[in-house]
């Protein structure tokens, strides 16, 4: 059994992250584009448009890349 505010938290805001391009700055404000459409979200890194983010609880934050590749 969940507390009620636990489950209307959790349908409000899922805490899954989503990952997305920036495609736009206006400010503190980047417009990412994800699987889901264009979100404005705020972000504390120095970012760039095209550079890969997480986007979690609001905020925008540089994605992992990967820092080596293997030939297969």
């Amino acid at each position: 059994m969940t507390f009620p505010l636990q489950e209307i938290r959790r349908l409000l805001a899922p805490d899954t992250a989503l990952l997305g391009s920036v495609v736009g700055l206006e400010g503190t404000l980047a417009r990412v584009a994800t699987e889901r459409g264009a979100v404005m979200a705020r972000f504390l890194d120095v970012l760039a448009i095209g550079d890969r983010v997480l986007l979690r609880n609001g905020l925008a934050t540089r994605a992992p890349v990967a820092r080596k590749s293997y030939p297969v």
